[in-house]
């Protein structure tokens, strides 16, 4: 820039004149001045200050929500072991999912669970809370099991009715836990707002783990007296 074009301290008071909402727009740039505290400044200085409140409440309401995971997650890992050590105990598979799915409602204050199975499982369809998918699932569902991500939230009219054949209506929220080679674990809440993509997935990762080895181990029994 040659010096006939260079800037100088009233061009620069000019324009900010003219642009007076400059510092609310660009925030950032406050906190590279150095300002006296000083009634010319003050202004300055509020907005800096103002600036600095909202932070810190963001950063609050962050950590808020991360102790609000932590604290869940530590809930539900206490119900898992509980659980676990509940199911240890059933001698047949069909026992082990019924009385998971009771515990599931509970646990959840679900209004429906259902798991989901994929053909092999023909002993466990009998139980009113299983649907076996022996013609095969819709494309959203098969993809769901190929990425094996848990997810949570709300879900269209059109997958309520295949993952809650008789309660989709009721449903405002829901949990979708793949279980490897096994199928899909759904729990249900009335509530639009139990069940959200913040939510931790350590607890269901570890109870869809859970259902696929019980089940394995069932099979795996079956073929040896067989």
């Amino acid at each position: 820039m040659s010096d006939a074009n260079k800037l100088n301290e009233d061009d620069v008071i000019e324009w900010l004149a003219s642009n007076p909402d400059f510092f609310e727009r660009h925030p950032e740039v406050l906190e590279q001045l150095q300002l006296p505290h000083e009634t010319d400044a003050s202004s300055l200085i509020e907005v800096q200050v103002s600036r600095l409140r909202r932070e810190n409440h963001q950063l609050h309401a962050q950590l808020d929500t991360l102790a609000g995971i932590a604290g869940e997650n530590e809930r539900l890992m206490q119900r898992l072991h509980q659980l676990t050590l509940e199911v240890m105990t059933t001698r047949t598979a069909g026992e082990f999912i019924e009385r998971l799915i009771d515990r599931l409602a509970g646990d959840f204050d679900a209004r429906s669970v259902r798991l989901h199975l994929l053909e092999g499982h023909e002993d466990l369809d009998k139980i009113a809370a299983v649907t076996l998918h022996e013609s095969g699932v819709p494309e959203w569902f098969e993809n769901l099991l190929e990425q094996g991500n848990i997810e949570f939230g709300r879900f269209t009219r059109a997958k309520l009715e295949v993952l809650f054949p008789s309660r989709h209506e009721d449903i405002g929220s829901a949990a979708l836990v793949p279980i490897n080679g096994v199928g899909l674990l759904a729990i249900g809440s009335e509530s639009a707002e139990r069940f959200h993509p913040n939510m931790g997935t350590l607890f269901l990762e570890l109870l869809g783990t859970t259902i696929r080895h019980r089940l394995e181990q069932d099979r795996g029994d079956e073929r040896k007296r067989a």
